[in-house]
Order: C-alpha cells, then structure tokens, then sequence
C-alpha cells in the first residue's frame, strides 16, 4: 500500500538502540523519499514523553486510528524502509501536521 504524508502506519522498530523508539508502534508519515524510504516521526503512550521537547499530543479518533492519546515524537525523526511499514491504521489531522511542522522546523533551524 502506498504512504502519504500524514498517513498514520504500525512499523516495525524492532531493532532500536539506547532510547530509540523500539517494537511495533505507530508512526506518522512526513515524506516518501527515494529509492523507497520514507521520513516518519515514531509515536509513544508513554505519559513523561508527552512533557519532551519537540513533542506535540495526539488525540486518539476514529480518524487517526490511534487507541490511545499518543505523543509525536518530533526529536526522533527516522528515514525507514518500506519493509518496516506493517499496516496503515489512519490519518492525522490537519491541525496535527501544522503542529509537527512548526516543531520540525524549529528542531531542524529551519526558519
């Protein structure tokens, strides 16, 4: 299946290191780049996170198939390869995008 920006997808992590996100999460979708990777920002339940630097909430709705409230994990952004995209669960909001836009921005100097 095809991947879009602001797709939401469950990818495979399984082989993080130190305090990368690891395991089966879901992740939402930035860019797809070149020769298959695609950009993505990994997505956590965990409840410190959502206080981290360049982290925005996410809702769960029906919308974004998401069966928690989830932090955006901005500060890990990851290129990853089209094997690890298990399955498509949603889609983010508009105003979700805008906010992880901003945060991305910010992190990478952008502006």
């Amino acid at each position: 299946m095809r991947r879009s920006r602001g797709d939401i997808w469950f990818v495979d992590l399984t082989d993080a290191r130190g305090h990368e996100q690891s395991g089966l999460r879901p992740a939402v979708v930035l860019a797809v780049a070149y020769g298959g990777m695609t950009i993505a920002v990994p997505l956590t339940t965990t409840p410190v996170a959502f206080s981290f630097p360049h982290t925005h909430g996410i809702e769960k709705s029906s919308q974004n198939g998401l069966i928690s409230n989830s932090a955006a994990l901005v500060f890990q952004i990851v290129a990853l390869s089209e094997d690890r995209f298990v399955r498509k669960i949603g889609r983010c909001s508009v105003e979700d995008m805008e906010a992880i836009s901003v945060l991305l921005k910010d992190l990478l100097a952008l502006e």
